[in-house]
């Protein structure tokens, strides 16, 4: 991925398809990518090793429009970790992810979420397939996201919203310990 000097992603960031990503649905506006307050969330509350691998900076206060970023996510304790691709775009560039949130809440009946959702500034996505590596990860590194974002989660190719209990019930199943 190529970057600026900033670590900020070149070229234009698009929303990756809703089908093909976890997507998150975040009440904060920035595209901030804070590397040790991650890693900090993913360690002391899920067991995790998570790698912010492009450093960001963001000079006198700026902040990119859109930006993507690449994790390396792995167990605690496990020496091979798994990169996963995030992207983030103000919520008005991903109407498609808006209407798979909608969906997801319409699914559950609400649940809150219905009322959670109108007040999404920014959509953040976890890409869903891995090059190689634990298929699990991008799962992991949508909770740890959601933990930091109080942003709910819609799976890939939609389905019921859910938040952070319900991204470590999933993992659970999938026989991920956190």
């Amino acid at each position: 991925m190529e970057c600026d000097e900033n670590g900020w992603a070149l070229g234009a960031v698009a929303p990756l398809a809703p089908a093909d990503a976890w997507t998150l649905f975040s009440p904060e506006p920035d595209a901030r990518i804070d590397a040790p307050r991650w890693a900090h969330q993913a360690t002391t509350f899920f067991r995790l090793h998570l790698t912010v691998v492009q450093a960001k900076r963001y000079p006198a206060g700026t902040l990119p429009i859109a930006d993507r970023v690449e994790l390396d996510v792995a167990p605690r304790g496990e020496a091979n970790a798994t990169r996963v691709l995030v992207v983030t775009v103000p919520v008005d560039r991903a109407p498609e992810a808006m209407a798979a949130g909608v969906a997801g809440a319409r699914a559950i009946g609400g649940a809150g979420f219905d009322a959670i959702l109108p007040r999404t500034k920014r959509v953040w996505q976890v890409r869903a397939e891995v090059a190689a590596g634990d298929a699990r990860a991008p799962l992991a590194a949508a909770m740890v996201l959601a933990s930091v974002m109080l942003a709910p989660v819609v799976p890939p190719g939609g389905g019921g919203i859910f938040g952070v209990k319900g991204a470590r019930e999933r993992l659970a199943a999938m026989g991920w310990r956190t």
